[in-house]
């Protein structure tokens, strides 16, 4: 039989099987005389033999023979439905889960993530995404690739498109991704909105740029790939399922949502990718020993603030279908430094970060840590600051230092809530709502320490510099962050574990943040009142809020009722309406 029926046949048992219905019957025919396509129905029935009986250990991985079939060239009749055989055995994981973990346990994972940091040095890896309700006429593309990881900060992440279009105006979303100690190149195309499509499309276009600072934030997002440590920082809104094998591999499965799974922005923020709902919900398997993410499936969440997007955006995601709409999947996982090559034109546009030694003081660190980039950049006005950094494996740190900086702010922090944190009987530091970077108000110098590493090695780190930290003028914004203990009588705060909490006092008005892990976040205003404003628009609706009547508007991710006197509002661009009275519930007065 020739190759190409095979294929296309093949492909057809694998949509029928998925769909639960018969074979047409010229295929059926086509099955009982080829050996190669009845050998394949086969080994199909026996998986689904063995998930029926609960047995995934031996469930055939049939991932290989499918990357040795595309690899040659670009099959364009690729599908999820192949996709869905190589993951058919992580589909059957959720009812086999098992006890090395506990569920709930988040919060030691943030513990695992810095004491697996030392022994990822690299990894490579074959990469396949998935992603559907792209557009009316393209329901769903495949992709297949591959990263590659050096540590610290090196990484390569290559993806084909194999969909075949409809249309010749459909332009493959191919994406190119390589960042190598500062330097950086993308060869991609850009977002359409879905109305646009497929007019919208251009070719891939490249970009370049050169002597970045160490760990640049434009850095720091993809490299969430090979350890998602922003998502597990803080354990609000990650919640451990359990433990399996996935092929072989013993894997934590974590549930969670977009926002808090920052990776997901890794590979879409490059190309012409769907767009993802901040709520929707995110299935993560973590390979048990490292973190690495090797296996992620992203849900449609049901919401109002998430059906207002979804009409807006034009998508038409079904929240009761159990079939994700975006999958990654890492597969042939092999935790050895890879294969990372990058050629910047010499023309590309200079961060101006220089390369150099400029004799900061080592801080201490825990044993391995070894120096890794060191320098010096230059602030707007001109100002000098010296930076270095050092790393272990995954793990990193950086001290940046400046004896120039005359903002009426903290050195290196973007929001005016921190917490004050006690170096020594006489200097004081200030901690981002994170936990991922310290700052150091001195008299000569002001100091940045941010990293990787855990809250505690961050704050040692800090103290051992020397550097005597002052407190903030009381005309700076940062001096009005109290801790919750401290806020006024009868002021309501939510008593929730996983969440960072900081408070500001602005007059009559008390404001609370929340950080959670990756980019959720949940603003709580307080101001006297015994009403609230005549809605505006059309997107309001009304909710119960702790026994109170309250409402909603979905356009502003603001919930809002009235309460012993007080206006209070909870908003947040990443956290929906359920569980923002979930947070509501929690709340006490001070």
């Amino acid at each position: 039989m020739s190759p190409e029926i095979c294929d296309q046949v093949m492909l057809e048992i694998s949509v029928a099987h998925d769909e639960r219905r018969a074979l047409a019957p010229e295929l059926v025919s086509h099955v009982r005389e080829c050996e190669t396509c009845s050998d394949f129905a086969r080994r199909l029935g026996a998986i689904d033999e063995l998930l029926a009986r609960g047995d995934s250990s031996q469930v055939p991985d049939l991932a290989p023979a499918i990357m040795d079939r595309i690899a040659p060239s670009r099959r364009q009749w690729w599908s999820v439905a192949a996709v869905a055989i190589v993951g058919m055995a992580v589909g059957a994981v959720v009812g086999g889960l098992g006890t090395r973990w506990d569920t709930g346990q988040a919060r030691d994972l943030s513990e695992l993530f810095h004491t697996a940091g030392p022994s990822v040095h690299g990894l490579s890896a074959d990469l396949i995404v998935v992603e559907r309700g792209v557009h009316p006429e393209v329901p769903e593309r495949v992709y297949t690739g591959s990263i590659d990881y050096v540590a610290p900060e090196q990484l390569a992440v290559r993806l084909l498109d194999t969909t075949a279009y409809p249309d010749p105006a459909w332009r493959a979303n191919d994406v190119r991704l390589t960042i190598s100690n500062g330097d950086m190149i993308t060869l991609a195309g850009s977002p359409c909105p879905i109305a646009a499509l497929p007019d919208c499309l251009r070719e891939p276009s490249f970009r370049a740029v050169r002597d970045q600072p160490p760990f640049d934030d434009g850095v720091l997002l993809p490299l969430e790939i090979v350890g998602p440590g922003r998502s597990l920082a803080l354990s609000s809104g990650v919640e451990v399922i359990g433990t399996t094998d996935l092929e072989g591999t013993p894997a934590i499965q974590v549930r969670s949502t977009v926002a808090a799974v920052e990776l997901l922005r890794a590979i879409t923020d490059h190309g012409a990718w769907r767009d993802l709902h901040p709520t929707d919900r995110v299935l993560m398997w973590l390979h048990e020993e490292t973190l690495v993410p090797v296996r992620i499936e992203v849900f449609a969440a049901a919401s109002p603030e998430r059906e207002l997007w979804q009409l807006r955006h034009g998508y038409a995601d079904d929240p009761e279908d159990e079939s994700p709409i975006f999958i990654v999947e890492l597969t042939n996982l092999v935790t050895e430094p890879g294969n990372v090559e990058i050629d910047v034109p010499a023309g590309a546009p200079s961060r101006g970060f220089v390369d150099s030694e400029v004799g900061l003081p080592r801080p201490d660190l825990p044993d391995g840590f070894e120096a890794h980039r060191s320098g010096y950049r230059h602030l707007v006005d001109g100002g000098r600051v010296e930076v270095g950094s050092w790393s272990d494996g995954r793990s990193w740190m950086m001290v940046e230092t400046t004896g120039a900086w005359d903002e009426p702010r903290l050195f290196g922090l973007s929001l005016p809530f921190v917490e004050p944190i006690t170096l020594s009987a006489d200097s004081v530091g200030y901690l981002s709502p994170s936990g991922d970077a310290l700052a150091i108000h001195g008299e000569i110098s002001n100091v940045l320490v941010s990293g990787s590493v855990s809250r505690d090695v961050l704050v040692t780190a800090a103290a051992s510099l020397g550097v005597r930290g002052h407190p903030v003028p009381s005309s700076w914004q940062e001096a009005s962050t109290i801790e919750i203990a401290g806020l006024p009588v009868r002021t309501l705060a939510p008593v929730v574990e996983g969440w960072s909490l900081l408070a500001r006092v602005d007059g009559e008005t008390t404001t609370i943040l929340l950080t959670g892990g990756g980019a959720r976040n949940v603003i709580v205003t307080q101001v006297p009142g015994s009403r609230l404003d005549p809605p505006i628009g059309p997107d309001y609706s009304e909710v119960e809020v702790r026994g109170i009547d309250g409402r909603y508007n979905a356009s502003e991710k603001t919930l809002e009722w009235v309460e012993d006197g007080s206006v209070v509002r909870m908003r947040s661009e990443t956290v929906g309406l359920a569980e923002l009275v979930d947070l509501a519930s929690t709340m006490e007065s001070r």
